[in-house]
């Protein structure tokens, strides 16, 4: 992972937002189409931001393009800090990610058009997966 990709990964579990939620939140402010997806790359260094991106973001984080591509990091000390570390809080990042999963399963289940069946279906699937989980 380079600086770049750490540092927006470690600014985003500081707001205690997932991926998802800083795509829509950044869609409504500068009015453009960014996935969680394309995110995702940049925080994992798969892909680098163009600089159009990365103003955006600088902007979003209240930092400058230089602190996001690893310059002034005396700037931001707090910040700069979690970074030399890169020790993540993977805890809370699983977290998060696992209540957003959770919405989006309990979204899906208050479709009406499961039966009793498939729910039964669905519970012991669930269950099956969580003996696995033990062995």
């Amino acid at each position: 992972m380079n600086i770049t990709g750490s540092i927006l990964k470690n600014l985003r579990i500081k707001k205690n937002i997932t991926l998802e939620q800083l795509a829509t939140e950044i869609n409504e402010k500068f009015d453009i189409n960014l996935t969680r997806s394309m995110l995702s790359k940049w925080e994992t260094s798969k892909v680098a931001p163009v600089y159009d991106h990365l103003k955006r973001l600088a902007s979003y984080y209240g930092v400058t393009t230089d602190f996001l591509l690893g310059f002034d990091q005396d700037k931001y000390s707090t910040i700069a800090q979690s970074n030399k570390d890169l020790k993540l809080d993977k805890k809370r990042i699983r977290n998060t990610k696992k209540f957003f999963i959770r919405e989006n399963i309990n979204n899906l289940l208050k479709d009406d058009s499961f039966t009793d069946k498939d729910l039964i279906f669905i519970q012991d699937f669930i269950v099956f997966l969580k003996s696995k989980k033990n062995k």
